[in-house]
């Protein structure tokens, strides 16, 4: 399970996308080839069952008391 993904980004003519990780206070920006990025993308936006086991979202409330915690 992918934890921590915020999103993803990508620069129009390039062949290399980021995955957005938050670790703690840091960003981790993870290259991923053109083709991983929108199998990715797909999966991360996707409401069925595949896609909330690979990127877990929880709710905003849960992550500031999480954040709080800290």
């Amino acid at each position: 399970m992918i934890k921590g993904c915020v999103g993803f980004s990508i620069i129009s003519g390039r062949l290399v996308g980021d995955m957005i990780l938050v670790r703690g206070k840091r960003v981790v920006h993870i290259p991923l080839p053109i083709g991983v990025y929108h199998v990715m993308v797909r999966l991360w936006k996707r409401k069925n069952i595949l896609g909330k086991f690979l990127f877990k979202k929880e709710p905003w409330s849960v992550q500031l008391e999480q954040a709080k915690s800290l």
